[in-house]
């Protein structure tokens, strides 16, 4: 399996699975044994549905600092995404807490579904940075990109109104005898679903052909652990008006599956061997090449850094070929530029597939013009 999936090494995914592998048999125990409302359902929900998000949240953002942090789209893809995860964790324990320490049913709204709203616009930030790595934002400037864009919205609020709605409430809207807070969470959780599912589809549906490299299963992971949160949400809300949802129930095994999978899907968004600490160095080098191969190879890895922050240092650092000298400022071809160009698309490639490649592509339009046909490797062409 490690050979498959890599990311089964690191420890902590391996953390997370251990936890996970501990809450499945403590569940069908709790349900084979007809436990409803007992401390077993609260202690279960709070390990799996409070104690893994956050821990996968807290790995998460560490993890972003590989990626630039901030600064670069991977970066904060990663730190969004992880607080999203860890919001929604936060929320849980705040539930735990209601029943566990304070013994009484949990109001609504409570200061748990502060941190259950809070997690979409975390979501929603992550996979709009998520997409531009993934080569969605350059499918956008297309025709069909800019149709999408129109459409996709509506679509997905028109699905998440007929199941959020006319199917989980049947119909029923009613806020008379609402407080304005009640209200606001009222309509934020569907509206929260809607944006999420809204911005999954944008981003496959514009990126599926483009999209690949060693990190293709990870956000596969990603997306199916959002929409298994989206269909938890459903059945939550679904439940709920109907007077059957309870704690530990198996609407919240789904969301325990959708939390584990979106946890595991970013932190598996990970190279070994990469220092967390980021390279000042690195991210404020600029050398002065004046030869028009180490320019175009300046502005590809420049691109790229956009995007993966100081990864891109990094993986240009392991091109035979390529010389970086940052105590000196100096950025040198001394191989062949054919093969060093080649061989550097190839690095970022690798990572994100043909997205990666486009990057790299559009970085050379405007400057291959200056390099004789025989340096121009086939895969900038």
């Amino acid at each position: 399996m490690t050979e498959t999936f890599p990311f089964f090494k690191q420890r902590s995914i391996q953390i997370l699975f251990a936890i996970y592998a501990i809450s499945i048999p403590y569940w069908a125990w709790i349900q084979v044994t007809g436990q409803i409302n007992t401390p077993h359902n609260y202690i279960w929900s709070l390990i799996v549905l409070g104690i893994l998000p956050v821990i996968g949240g807290i790995f998460g953002i560490i993890l972003s600092r590989k990626w630039g942090f901030l600064k670069a789209s991977l970066g904060r893809a990663i730190f969004f995404l992880s607080a999203g995860v860890m919001a929604w964790g936060i929320g849980s324990v705040i539930w735990a807490y209601y029943n566990l320490v304070l013994g009484v049913e949990v109001p609504y709204p409570s200061f748990g579904d502060v941190g259950y709203l809070m997690s979409y616009p975390f979501y929603a930030l992550g996979l709009i940075n998520l997409g531009k790595g993934m080569g969605a934002y350059h499918k956008l400037k297309t025709r069909l990109g800019k149709v999408a864009l129109v459409l996709v919205p509506v679509l997905g609020m028109a699905v998440t109104y007929f199941i959020f709605i006319s199917i989980a409430r049947g119909g029923e809207f009613d806020y008379q005898d609402s407080s304005l807070l009640k209200i606001l969470f009222d309509i934020g959780y569907p509206l929260g679903d809607a944006t999420v599912v809204t911005a999954i589809g944008l981003i496959y549906g514009l990126s599926y052909k483009v999209f690949g490299g060693k990190f293709k299963w990870p956000i596969n992971l990603l997306f199916a652990g959002q929409l298994l949160l989206y269909f938890g949400d459903f059945f939550f809300s679904y439940g709920t008006t109907q007077g059957t949802y309870y704690i530990g129930n198996l609407n919240d095994l789904l969301f325990v599956h959708a939390l584990f999978l979106i946890a595991v899907g970013v932190n598996a968004l990970n190279i070994p061997g990469i220092s967390s600490r980021v390279r000042d160095e690195l991210v404020m080098f600029a050398p002065r090449a004046t030869e028009a191969v180490n320019n175009l190879v300046l502005e590809i890895i420049r691109r790229q850094s956009h995007i993966i922050g100081t990864v891109a240092w990094e993986e240009a650092t392991k091109v035979p070929g390529l010389t970086i000298d940052v105590k000196n400022n100096k950025l040198s071809v001394d191989g062949d530029p054919k093969i060093v160009l080649e061989q550097l698309v190839g690095r970022y490639e690798g990572l994100f597939g043909n997205a990666s490649l486009e990057i790299c592509r559009e970085a050379a339009r405007k400057m291959v013009s200056q390099l004789p046909p025989e340096q121009i490797p086939a895969i900038l062409k």
